[in-house]
């Protein structure tokens, strides 16, 4: 990736996080509420066997009630979980409870990396991706380390779905050949389906 592609995202990365963390708790909380009233009128979700979701961290759309209400429903939930931090790699677990999550990688919560329960990426209906930003087109940028990027490779652009305050929107972010868009984002106001040309 260009020099001058990492500087823009860098800058990016800087001013949407600074945006986001302004928004008051309990705005975040009301949002991510409408947020799932509007996950659970998609087709996509009311056909899903399993679903992907981040486990929310700092300022995120907050996916705590999202997981609990799915597994209630008897959704298949995984989370993603980092074994190896700095090695770029992630893997999917399945979760039966939040309590689960007890580890930490980065500040992330994380369930223990129980083999047995290891969802492999192509059996996954559907996948929440967070970011600090979105535009659009379905491109993100998160924090940099690009392990969404590498894990989503191969996944069908029509199962990943990017999760987002209205103020986390911009019209274009500059993007590099491993930059992977979603193929909808889900906002308190919107739901923007993400058209390829």
């Amino acid at each position: 990736m260009s020099d001058l592609i990492e500087s823009e995202k860098s800058k990016l990365r800087y001013d949407y996080l600074m945006i986001r963390d302004r928004l008051e708790p309990a705005l975040r909380y009301a949002y991510s509420r409408v947020i799932l009233s509007k996950i659970k009128k998609l087709k996509q979700y009311q056909n899903a066997r399993t679903v992907m979701f981040y486990l929310s961290y700092g300022s995120e759309v907050i996916t705590d009630a999202m997981i609990s209400e799915f597994l209630a429903e008897g959704k298949d939930v995984a989370v993603p979980v980092i074994q190896n931090p700095g090695d770029g790699n992630m893997t999917a677990v399945r979760i039966n409870h939040l309590e689960d999550c007890y580890e930490e990688v980065y500040g992330i919560r994380q369930p223990e990396l129980n083999e047995n329960e290891i969802v492999d990426k192509k059996d996954v209906d559907l996948i929440f991706v967070p970011g600090i930003v979105f535009d659009t087109y379905g491109y993100r940028i998160g924090y940099g380390k690009g392990y969404y990027d590498r894990w989503l490779a191969g996944t069908d652009i029509s199962k990943r779905i990017g999760l987002a305050y209205e103020v986390q929107l911009t019209d274009k972010l500059p993007n590099g050949k491993y930059d992977l868009p979603v193929g909808m984002v889900l906002t308190e106001k919107r739901v923007i389906e993400v058209t390829r040309n």
